[in-house]
């Protein structure tokens, strides 16, 4: 399962939403009359920076967490719902992408499922680089295969 820390969200929000929070306040007291240094209002600018250092890390806050919450209900619902099985290596090279500093994987798999069905698929996973050296050619892994769709799979690198 991902899961988010806390402090990543204490350290990068938190700041930015009080910024923001001062900006309103600022822009409360600010007398109507004062302008800023090109003559625009002070109050108006107070405001819309305050909106925007209010806004934009709310939704991309939120944006993170509806991200993090669709990967999560995937996964559990394959674990849960999804047909056991087992896939074994037959290739494996990188593409030469990375997510957070996580080489991304293409496998090409032959994949056993506990009904007797068997098959080869391509599949590209992200991979944490502690697993990377332990995972090669003729290495069997456990996977859960969505019985609806044999594309959508969850291969456990434990």
């Amino acid at each position: 399962m991902w899961k988010i820390s806390k402090w990543i969200f204490l350290v990068t929000t938190v700041p930015l939403l009080t910024v923001g929070i001062i900006f309103l306040i600022l822009g409360f007291m600010a007398s109507p009359e004062a302008l800023t240094d090109d003559g625009y209002s002070l109050k108006n600018f107070y405001y819309t920076m305050g909106g925007a250092f209010v806004i934009f890390p709310l939704i991309t806050t939120i944006g993170v967490l509806l991200y993090y919450r669709r990967i999560n209900v995937r996964e559990t619902n394959l674990i849960q719902n999804g047909i056991r099985g087992e896939a074994e290596i037959l290739h494996q090279e990188q593409t030469g992408s990375y997510l957070n500093e996580l080489p991304q994987v293409k496998f090409q798999l032959e994949v056993t499922l506990s009904d007797g069905d068997i098959y080869q698929i391509e599949h590209k996973d992200y991979i944490s680089m502690l697993d990377l050296n332990s995972i090669g050619v003729g290495r069997k892994l456990p996977v859960f295969v969505d019985p609806n769709n044999q594309k959508n799979l969850l291969l456990i690198y434990s």
